[in-house]
C-alpha cells in the first residue's frame, strides 16, 4: 500500500547475504524497503571477526543508500533518513548496518572492550578503549525527534503530460 515501507532485520554475515535476492527484487519492483543488518563490532572490522564482511559494498548497486551507524546517537536520525530515502523519488531499498557495539548497552560494551583498568603495560590501550566507548555512547541518552521526515514524491507537470488526442502510431515499415 502507498505510504508504507517494508522492514527486515537480519543478523550479520549470512543473515545479510541471504537477503540479496529479495533486495534485488525490491529494487526492480521499486518497492520501499529498509534492510537493517547486524555487523561485527566497529573495533573488530577488518580484523577477522566472526561474520565480518564488507556488507556495504555488497548492497551498493542494489540500494538507494547504504549506511553504517558509527555511534548510538546516530541510530534514530539514520533510520529516519533511511525510511525517507526508501520512499522518496523512485522508491527502493535502503541498507543500514548496525555494528553490534552500537546495539549493546553501555555496561556490556564497557565490560567487553574496556578491559581491566589496572592491567600493567596496557594503560595506553585502556585509555584508547575508554575514549572509544565514550565517543560511541556520547549523546546516546539525549532525546531524539522520532517523527517521520517528509517524503518527496515528484509529480509530472502539466507540460510533461499530454492531454487528449489519439496516441501516436508506430510505422514499423515491415508490418504492411
Amino acid at each position: 500500500p502507498a505510504g508504507r515501507i517494508g522492514v527486515a532485520v537480519v543478523t550479520a554475515g549470512p543473515g545479510v547475504t541471504n537477503t540479496v535476492t529479495a533486495v534485488k527484487n525490491a529494487q526492480m519492483a521499486e518497492s520501499p524497503v529498509l534492510l537493517i543488518g547486524g555487523a561485527a563490532a566497529s573495533l573488530q572490522k577488518g580484523r577477522g571477526a566472526l561474520q565480518d564482511i564488507d556488507q556495504l559494498s555488497l548492497f551498493q548497486t542494489l540500494c538507494k543508500a547504504c549506511i553504517s551507524v558509527c555511534a548510538v546517537r546516530d541510530i534514530v536520525p539514520t533510520l529516519r533518513k533511511a525510511i525517507t530515502t526508501a520512499q522518496s523519488g523512485t522508491p527502493g531499498p535502503v541498507f543500514v548496518e548496525l555494528p553490534i557495539d552500537v546495539l549493546y548497552p553501555f555496561h556490556v560494551v564497557e565490560k567487553e572492550i574496556g578491559g581491566t583498568k589496572n592491567a600493567r603495560g596496557l594503560r595506553g590501550k585502556v585509555v584508547r578503549c575508554q575514549n572509544y566507548i565514550r565517543n560511541l555512547f556520547a549523546g546516546a541518552w539525549e532525546p531524539r525527534d522520532v517523527s517521520p521526515l517528509p517524503v518527496h514524491v515528484p509529480l509530472a507537470t502539466e507540460d510533461e503530460v499530454e492531454f487528449g488526442g489519439t496516441p501516436p502510431t508506430m510505422d514499423w515499415g515491415f508490418w504492411g
